[in-house]
């Protein structure tokens, strides 16, 4: 408790940040979105759904609503917000879709990184990730809303390619909205890398590792599309660097 409480008042990290987003090779639209305030403490990727109709609508108004959002006193606040406004798309987009005249389906996977001082909170439904290097050493801080994730543990890793990835949870797919939220502490050094599945179909963990501590979050960022675009970029590929300072 006593480091917790030292680290919160004498800590205020400066948090940099870079977005960038890329149609890829084989994709004709881009339905991929995010939110890059770093003046807020609020970052967020968005997908949409590629089998759906519209998903680059959906992933729209998920970074719409999230880039509004004037951050709270406490994060407790923001997150409140941020659940709120989630919410609301969802509830849009599911009344869009069940809708008896013209039904238009859509949906969109988010995942939203918060921070206020040294704490930080990490909110997402479907496969877009969240990755904290630190020390050199790369930890996936969300586990993704896939059928093959859930069984993942009972097959070895090549196995895993083979098994269904389809998405069981996003904004606009049921009509309640449930996110998953993990609370961390942020230390000085730290980057995340928030990312669409683009990235983690073509990029091995310990190439997204090496890439995300090189230079700048501009390098970073400028260097995990470029090398997504060499593996071929099959989808969609946006990627928001942060690093706390």
């Amino acid at each position: 408790m006593l480091e917790d409480t030292l680290v919160e008042e004498d800590i205020h990290p400066v948090y940099v940040s870079a977005a960038l987003t890329h149609t890829g090779k084989v994709r004709e639209s881009n339905q991929d979105g995010f939110v890059d305030r770093a003046d807020a403490g609020l970052w967020a990727v968005a997908d949409g759904m590629g089998g759906h109709m519209e998903g680059d609508v959906a992933s729209r108004m998920v970074c719409d609503a999230l880039a509004a959002i004037a951050p709270a006193s406490k994060l407790d606040g923001t997150l409140d917000d941020i659940q709120r406004r989630a919410s609301e798309v969802n509830t849009r987009l599911y009344a869009a879709a069940i809708r008896p005249i013209n039904p238009v389906q859509s949906g969109s996977t988010v995942v939203v990184f918060a921070v206020q001082r040294t704490a930080c909170a990490i909110l997402w439904a479907g496969d877009s990730r969240v990755y904290r290097l630190r020390h050199d050493q790369l930890a996936q801080m969300t586990t993704d809303h896939t059928w093959a994730a859930q069984i993942a543990p009972m097959y070895g890793s090549e196995e895993v390619e083979e098994l269904d990835h389809s998405i069981m949870r996003a904004v606009g797919g049921e009509q309640t909205l449930v996110l998953d939220v993990r609370r961390d502490r942020v230390r000085l050094g730290d980057r995340y890398l928030l990312c669409s599945d683009g990235l983690t179909r073509e990029l091995p963990p310990d190439r997204i590792a090496a890439l995300l501590g090189e230079g700048t979050v501009q390098d970073a960022a400028q260097a995990l599309i470029d090398a997504t675009l060499a593996a071929g970029a099959r989808d969609n590929v946006t990627v928001v660097v942060i690093e706390a300072t």
